[in-house]
């Protein structure tokens, strides 16, 4: 017989602005009519502006009183709030009451993810502060959480409101919701994360009116996204703003949107993702990166370097898209390759794969690299490396891409599919091949800019991805006059290793190619597996 999924009960109350007295005997109170909820969370302005609050939080501490289930809160919105989140040992503001942090994910024991972003969106060019959060600071988050495979969350706490969230509202009386009465009130970082993270719920608590919207589509996930926003806290009886939501939450499959009886409207956020991210990389996080020196390398180390005695490179292929192999407007195309085409990219199988299910990512438009492709287009990448991710790790494997922008005349990104416990492996073994080869291979630190460290390159490079994340880069510049050497298979020589994949005999892709009806079926098997999936709704 089936175990029966458990649920969870969870209360998510708005910013209390320091009347915690008057808070904890409400929630109290609250539990004993209805029952304990299993978490609780506190979203907005926990602390107050006043002497009257801060006294009454010393008092509060003083006093040992705790609340009988613990409470999460988020950080500060306001730079007068942060002197409270400083300091603190185990993250614990009080007895039973903790601060979750700038930006992570909470996993219940019942193995719900519920996502959290402290403070209010930084909108100058100054590094973050505990109660700001920007770009760079919300990319990294969304990075670890592709890393993680927690993509799409149970729910996400932020104080702010999504910047565009009552667009295409359907509720008659939900039409005419507040505008916010501060501009720190709303968010467009906010859209561009919900997009990315897909959550079931979303949370927030600053705008201090109720607002509890027609749930979505999300136009990247079949999940249906329900957005409440938390009204003004009040510890009278009189009629106001809802101020706490309590709803029970379990891990069971998403509910179509076909079986729904309640109106679902599309997404109300921007088609092109980039219009949320235009202008936020702080001057601060330009980085000028030099990729001429390697900690792991050393000129005058002669023992193990492997000379290459291949030709010199050229420094690019300067191919039309009409006799591109990889351009869609190309006669040229294997067009029984292809898996899925989406709005700026598709997915391919390839040419004499290493492995089963090793496939490709391109750009429909003829673009050289990764470096040089539009917002919009990497934005698409990385949803579909999202996916790729989570379909991956369904099966026990882990991905490894790579680009070789060197004799390559359209970006491809490749995808490599390895046994999970061979991960912790890899980046001893990509440098130790590199430098076989006499070949620099640094590391690029998290929230550096691909396009700009490749700009030092001449736009000429090698660029590997690991399955935790971390990014290794070979420039492939001109030095002194002389026309760099590049051996274009050590991407595939270090996976096809013995220590690895195991299979030597497929370095050289040539050499292993596969009859038109085995690529087909290659496909078709890829294709119908990775359906459930894919973001690009074909």
């Amino acid at each position: 017989m089936e175990n029966k999924k458990k649920q969870v009960k969870i209360l998510v109350c708005c910013g209390i602005k320091g009347h915690i007295t008057s808070f904890i005997d409400h929630i109290e109170a609250l539990f004993a009519k209805k029952g304990a909820f299993d978490y609780v969370f506190c979203i907005g302005d926990f602390f107050g502006d006043d002497e009257s609050c801060e006294k009454e939080w010393d008092e509060f501490k003083k006093s040992g009183k705790s609340i009988s289930v613990p409470i999460y809160t988020l950080g500060p919105n306001k730079i007068q709030h942060e002197k409270y989140f400083k300091n603190l040992k185990h993250q614990q503001l009080a007895p039973n009451i903790y601060y979750l942090g700038k930006d992570g994910i909470f996993t219940t024991s019942d193995g719900l993810k519920i996502g959290y972003i402290s403070g209010i969106q930084n909108n100058s060019s100054k590094e973050n502060e505990i109660h700001t959060f920007n770009y760079d600071s919300l990319s990294q988050f969304r990075d670890s959480c592709i890393r993680a495979g927690s993509t799409s969350l149970d729910v996400l706490l932020t104080s702010p409101w999504p910047l565009d969230i009552r667009n295409k509202e359907r509720i008659l009386e939900n039409i005419n919701v507040k505008e916010p009465a501060e501009k720190e009130s709303e968010s467009q970082l906010l859209s561009w994360a919900a997009i990315n993270l897909t959550p079931r719920y979303h949370f927030a608590g600053l705008q201090r009116v109720f607002y509890q919207r027609s749930p979505y589509k999300n136009t990247n996930s079949k999940t249906v996204t329900r957005f409440i926003g938390l009204g003004d806290y009040h510890d009278n009886k009189i009629k106001k703003q809802k101020w706490l939501y309590g709803f029970v939450l379990s891990l069971a499959e998403f509910t179509a949107p076909n079986t729904m009886n309640y109106t679902i409207t599309e997404s109300p956020f921007a088609d092109n993702i980039s219009h949320y991210t235009a202008n936020m990389l702080p001057v601060s996080k330009q980085y000028f990166y030099n990729t001429s020196t390697n900690s792991n390398y050393r000129n005058n180390d002669q023992t193990k370097k492997r000379k290459f005695d291949g030709q010199p490179i050229r420094q690019s292929i300067d191919i039309s898209a009409d006799s591109c192999w990889f351009c869609l407007s190309s006669k040229n195309i294997t067009k029984h390759l292809i898996i899925s085409i989406g709005n700026q990219v598709y997915l391919s199988g390839t040419k004499g794969p290493l492995v089963k299910e090793h496939i490709l990512v391109a750009p429909i438009e003829h673009y050289k690299s990764l470096a040089e492709v539009p917002p919009e287009t990497e934005n698409e990448i990385n949803l579909i490396k999202s996916s790729l991710n989570q379909y991956f790790e369904s099966t026990g494997r882990v991905v490894v891409y790579f680009e070789r922008n060197i004799l390559s005349a359209h970006f491809q990104l490749q995808v490599v599919p390895i046994p999970i416990r061979m991960a912790d492996h890899l980046e001893n073994m990509f440098k130790a091949k590199f430098k076989e080869y006499d070949l620099n291979l640094v590391d690029i630190p998290p929230a550096a800019s691909l396009r700009q460290i490749a700009g030092n390159s001449e736009g000429n490079y090698f660029c590997t991805e690991l399955p935790n994340g971390k990014r290794l880069f070979h420039s492939a510049a001109k030095k002194s006059g002389q026309r760099p050497q590049f051996p274009i298979h050590i991407a595939r020589e270090v996976l096809a290793s013995p220590k690895l994949l195991n299979v030597e005999s497929r370095i050289d892709w040539r050499k292993c190619e596969q009859s038109v009806d085995e690529e087909e079926n290659d496909v078709k098997m890829f294709r119908d597996a990775f359906e459930p999936f894919n973001p690009i709704k074909d």
